[in-house]
């Protein structure tokens, strides 16, 4: 066994010394998010323990008869209207398969199979279901009315008729065999000039004279105005009684 040297030995308590105090990497954050996800779990887990399945008598107990229709007339909308984008996207997705179409027409196929199955999953199947599920839930609050739903619906179907508007173009197109029909050019129409009637020095002149009377009747209001509440403050000033010295 080899001798021990000093030099040895203190290289080796340096390396310890080293060793001992050099900082390790800290994986607080990775432990924190950890524990958010399992306190979100553990919160998820007892809402879903908290939801009752309401029974049909005790939502019209809670919400009416009328209420419950139109929620149920909404759900019956979104699921039709779901149903008929999807399968515009389906059909106009089948056009690809032509091989003489051009670059543009492609990109426009894309483009609307894509914002139409945007619209479905984004806007009708996660915000507009939710507040249909939300309207049919009597522990939600605020609770949501049908004029809500009606509300939200009216904003989406700009969208929707956009969406239509963009399917008959390309179904136009298709049955042009895809040749892009030439823009029309548009007339410019001139603005028409309507010659006004002359206005004769007669006229002009009584009108002048009309208007001066309005300024002079507006002055002398403006000074009996002026007056009257110069008067008013005299009065109220002569009545005012001074305060005794002390």
């Amino acid at each position: 066994m080899a001798p021990v040297t000093t030099r040895s030995m203190a290289k080796s308590d340096e390396s310890y010394v080293f060793d001992r105090f050099t900082p390790k990497k800290r994986t607080r954050t990775s432990f924190r998010s950890k524990l958010e996800e399992a306190k979100r779990q553990k919160q998820l887990l007892e809402q879903k323990k908290e939801e009752k399945i309401y029974t049909e008598e005790e939502l019209v107990a809670h919400f009416g008869a009328d209420h419950l229709t139109g929620v149920r007339e909404c759900q019956r909308t979104l699921d039709t209207t779901c149903e008929r984008l999807l399968a515009l996207a389906t059909e106009v997705e089948h056009f690809l398969e032509v091989t003489q179409l051009t670059e543009k027409v492609q990109g426009d196929i894309e483009a609307f199979c894509g914002k139409t199955r945007l619209i479905v999953r984004s806007k009708l199947q996660k915000q507009y279901q939710k507040m249909v599920n939300d309207a049919l839930s009597p522990t939600y609050t605020p609770p949501t009315k049908v004029s809500d739903l009606t509300g939200f619906w009216e904003m989406i179907e700009l969208q929707i008729s956009q969406t239509q508007n963009a399917y008959e173009a390309l179904i136009q197109l298709k049955q042009n065999n895809w040749v892009e029909p030439e823009p029309v050019p548009t007339k410019v129409l001139k603005p028409k000039i309507v010659n006004k009637p002359a206005v004769s020095k007669a006229t002009a002149a009584k009108n002048i004279e009309k208007a001066k009377e309005r300024a002079e009747k507006m002055r002398i209001f403006r000074e009996e105005q002026r007056a009257k509440k110069a008067a008013l403050e005299k009065q109220q000033s002569e009545n005012t009684v001074p305060m005794e010295t002390q």
